[in-house]
């Protein structure tokens, strides 16, 4: 495991992304948003996306050049074309964008199209969240590319991970966010456990023939993953799929629905402050189970984990740090001795 200081990754990140043909402008929004990810231990959304998002522009899969096009359908309604770019810059800029126009509107929705990766889709609705706002992120429509997770009761996949992030003021100017795949995991996190090399809980996924299994390169050959929460789970996804695909046709990989809902126009922001403090105070009190030194709510785990590696650096792995190396020297790019060591 190697540990390199967020400034020096930042730096580097950007640098590599450009020589693989990203505006620098592109790669910084994109790398202040894995480095963000990383800090807060969220390493499937982290570093490890860079040579991954190098080869989506070596493979002209996506633009790294490209500029979000962001049109008014009506007021607080917004249409935002991606040019087949990255979705973390599309996403960056509407959410901005959100802020800005619900300082005067009580309520704002946005539909983004024609984007590829959009990283770690918790990030928009925190954003917002800190903007003293209700924000949550909708996304899916690739049902006909990524079969990836079978339906509750079924045992072929009909849609992908379609994942959900809510968010609102918390404590501390840490916001409650819960971010999650619809499905029982994150396609990300089955690529990070088969690098690793670790066994998946049971209940995650089934194999090509159906059958119950913890191993994920089942899945990678020919299995599905199940739904979150059985028909719960089933049942958010096929919401989210209708109100990406519906609105919006085929995806360039996702397409996404964002809202967001100023908070003072029900409330001030003292009077929310208040009671906000008084639920997650008991949440944070709560006596904690068995195995659990202390009750979070969630959110406060990423913040402590940001606060430590903020200090300590932020850690990549042996691994990834190779291959990240390799493609730098391709382009005859200083690499940090971090990942040499």
């Amino acid at each position: 495991m190697k540990r390199i200081e967020s400034s020096k990754l930042t730096a580097f990140g950007e640098a590599f992304l450009q020589a693989y043909g990203m505006s620098e402008e592109n790669a910084k929004i994109v790398v202040a948003h894995l480095v963000d990810n990383d800090l807060k231990g969220v390493e499937a959304q982290g570093a490890m996306r860079l040579f991954e998002y190098a080869n989506f522009m070596i493979n002209g899969k996506l633009d790294g050049r490209a500029v979000p096009e962001i049109r008014e359908l009506a007021p607080g309604a917004y249409l935002v074309d991606g040019k087949s770019g990255f979705g973390i810059v599309a996403m960056q800029k509407m959410t901005e964008k959100m802020i800005e126009v619900l300082q005067t509107l009580p309520m704002c929705a946005a539909g983004i199209k024609n984007v590829g990766h959009t990283g770690r889709v918790g990030a928009y609705a925190e954003a917002l969240a800190k903007a003293g706002c209700f924000g949550s992120v909708y996304g899916g429509g690739g049902h006909k590319k990524f079969k990836s997770v079978a339906p509750f009761g079924g045992t072929k996949g009909i849609m992908s991970t379609n994942p959900v992030s809510l968010a609102m003021p918390g404590m501390e100017e840490v916001p409650l966010s819960a971010d999650f795949a619809t499905s029982s995991s994150a396609g990300g996190k089955l690529r990070l456990a088969q690098r690793k090399g670790v066994a998946l809980p049971e209940g995650q996924i089934l194999d090509k023939n159906g059958n119950p299994s913890t191993d994920p390169a089942a899945y990678f050959d020919g299995g599905v993953m199940l739904p979150s929460a059985g028909p719960k789970g089933s049942g958010m996804g096929m919401i989210n799929e209708l109100l990406t695909y519906g609105l919006f046709g085929d995806p360039v990989e996702f397409n996404w629905f964002m809202t967001g809902v100023s908070l003072k126009v029900f409330c001030s922001e003292e009077e929310y402050g208040k009671r906000a403090e008084e639920f997650l105070t008991l949440v944070n009190e709560n006596p904690p189970a068995k195995g659990f030194d202390r009750v979070s709510y969630p959110g406060q785990f990423e913040a402590r984990i940001e606060e430590e590696r903020r200090v300590k650096g932020i850690e990549v792995s042996d691994n990834v740090a190779e291959k990240l190396v390799t493609m730098a020297k391709e382009k005859e790019l200083a690499v940090p001795e971090e990942f040499l060591a």
